[in-house]
């Protein structure tokens, strides 16, 4: 008789996968413990359990704007003329600071508040929200990442989060089957279902880019895995989706990275699909209208009662050498018809000679547009000003000087900037500029009538750049353990 197969018998490949994890684990708590942090884990849980302690929301208006930030989200208020502006993150090249800070901008006297409700999520950037006037107001968030100051540890969530715009107060929403924990994901909403696509998770020694697809029920309260029919959008961060109408969104773009051996290839996607969601079916199509424009870091925003949208600024690559890519900015404002998916220039008649008659709206006809450079012209904790506290004004940065990015009659070329549009008004916020390897948080707002589209208007100067205070370039381990240079943009791509 043959011996007894012992079903518990654990393979040699397990052991040593199950002990290389747990020398790296012990790694990181010396690494952790010489730098002064905690468990990231940790961290995050703690900070959860803080919030949860506040009794009531307070509020409190800001002397100042926020400081600068890129990978927040700028809401349109579902009631009233405001806009929300949550989480977000500030790197000066040393140190990382992630915000849990829940902002109102009234556009009429051009004034900030800050809200600390009870129960508020954990910092993160990286996230999504959407607002709903459901129950008298709802602010959805989802997902996202935390990175501690060091820069040595990332958490990305998975957690969905409910504000009552109303009652002034958080909820940890609870429900199986949803998403898995990531960032540079996209959410819209669509009927009564907020609607969840890509992004990536990054453990530090993989980068996997997602291309599922989940609903959640807003009545129901509940996560659906969707299974689309046709042919979709591949795995990919960092896309435009947007509603377009009732029962369709479009999905653009968006940056991946693909490991081929030892190295690493990115990729920008210029491709576009339509989801549609009829009858209880989930359908993708791929567009025709796909192919600009070819960046990464698109800020993008729906004017959903004309069924268009606005996208502007982004990063491409563009190849000096065999080795070596340049990242080029770009400060361009353009329109997407959400009905036809087509492209079409925007044209401000500031920008017009004045030979040239008045065009009434911003659309052009139908030829392919042509690039059409846009004129640049003890409760509370708050960081006021375009830095954290006790950082210093820089030297002038090539190409723009102490006075920062900010050109005559509107933003300049920036990529991951904050865009919503509200009431016929397009706003832009903050972002990151990029110049040798070195990446500024920007803190300038802008807006823009886009009924009258003369010119935009600066509603928040950008103060002078700071110093950066990392090295012009940067290596990190990648996921064979091998050390790769990289830019920061590429973390900046993904979301």
């Amino acid at each position: 008789m043959g011996k007894k197969k012992n079903k518990n018998k654990v393979s040699g490949a397990v052991k040593t996968a199950a002990k290389t994890e747990k020398k790296l684990a012990n790694k990181l708590k010396k690494e952790l413990a010489n730098l002064g942090e905690e468990d990231i884990a940790k961290v995050v849980a703690q900070i959860e359990r803080e919030e949860a302690k506040r009794a009531a929301a307070v509020e409190k208006a800001l002397p100042g704007p926020p400081s600068a930030r890129a990978y927040a989200t700028l809401t349109p208020h579902p009631i009233n003329n405001e806009l929300i502006l949550f989480g977000g993150e500030y790197h000066n090249g040393q140190k990382t600071e992630v915000y849990n800070e829940l902002l109102f901008y009234n556009p009429v006297n051009n004034t900030w508040k800050l809200v600390k409700a009870p129960g508020a999520p954990p910092p993160r950037s990286g996230h999504q929200t959407v607002a709903t006037p459901a129950n008298k107001g709802e602010l959805w968030v989802f997902g996202g990442e935390f990175t501690s100051r060091s820069e040595t540890q990332f958490y990305h969530y998975k957690d969905l989060w409910c504000f009552s715009l109303a009652e002034k107060k958080w909820e940890k929403v609870v429900a199986p089957n949803g998403p898995s924990p990531r960032s540079g994901h996209r959410m819209a909403l669509l009927g009564r279902r907020l609607v969840v696509f890509g992004g990536y998770a990054d453990d530090g020694r993989e980068c996997r880019y997602f291309d599922d697809l989940h609903a959640f029920c807003l009545d129901s309260r509940s996560w659906q895995r969707v299974s689309a029919g046709g042919r979709g959008p591949s795995a990919r961060s960092a896309c435009v989706m947007l509603p377009a109408g009732n029962d369709s969104l479009i999905v653009y773009g968006g940056f991946s990275r693909v490991r081929e051996g030892r190295t690493e290839r990115t990729h920008t996607h210029t491709d576009m699909f339509r989801l549609a969601h009829k009858g209880g079916a989930w359908t993708w199509r791929p567009l025709a209208g796909g192919g600009r424009p070819a960046r990464a870091g698109l800020a993008a925003a729906a004017n959903t009662q004309a069924n268009r949208a606005y996208v502007f600024g982004g990063i491409s690559d563009v190849e000096e050498t065999e080795e070596e890519l340049l990242g080029e900015m770009s400060d361009e404002l353009t329109l997407l018809d959400l009905e036809t998916g087509r492209w079409h220039n925007v044209t401000l008649r500031a920008e017009q000679q004045s030979s040239a008659p008045a065009q009434p709206q911003e659309i052009a006809e139908d030829p392919p547009a042509e690039p059409v450079t846009v004129i640049e012209d003890g409760v509370f904790t708050v960081t006021l000003g375009g830095a954290p506290a006790g950082q210093g004004v820089g030297r002038a940065v090539e190409g723009h000087g102490r006075e920062g990015p900010t050109r005559k009659g509107g933003p300049a070329a920036r990529m991951s900037a904050m865009m919503a549009a509200h009431r016929s008004t397009l706003f832009v916020y903050g972002g990151v500029l990029e110049r040798d390897d070195k990446q500024f948080y920007l803190s300038d707002m802008y807006s823009l009538d886009l009924h009258k589209l003369n010119d935009w208007k600066t509603l928040i100067e950008q103060p002078p750049l700071p110093d950066w205070l990392g090295s012009d370039s940067e290596e990190y381990s990648g996921s064979d353990g091998s050390s790769e240079e990289s830019s920061d943009s590429d973390q900046s791509e993904d979301e």
